[in-house]
């Protein structure tokens, strides 16, 4: 089974980071690093990634055909 590129991590002052487990660092998105989140806006950065994974995940099968 494999792990997920994203997830979501709880810092001790009950902010959530986004993490990307590929590169082992906070995401950086649109020059954001997205830590400090409420945990509704992290759920929301994370729904965002998730999806714009799957489209270049997609986009790079259809390019390869």
């Amino acid at each position: 089974m494999s792990q997920e590129r994203y997830e979501l991590v709880l810092d001790p002052t009950d902010h959530w980071t986004v993490w990307d487990n590929v590169t082992g660092v906070p995401v950086v998105f649109a020059d954001q690093i997205l830590g400090g989140l409420t945990e509704e806006d992290a759920e929301a950065a994370l729904r965002v990634l998730v999806e714009l994974d799957r489209n270049r995940a997609a986009t790079a099968v259809v390019d390869a055909a």
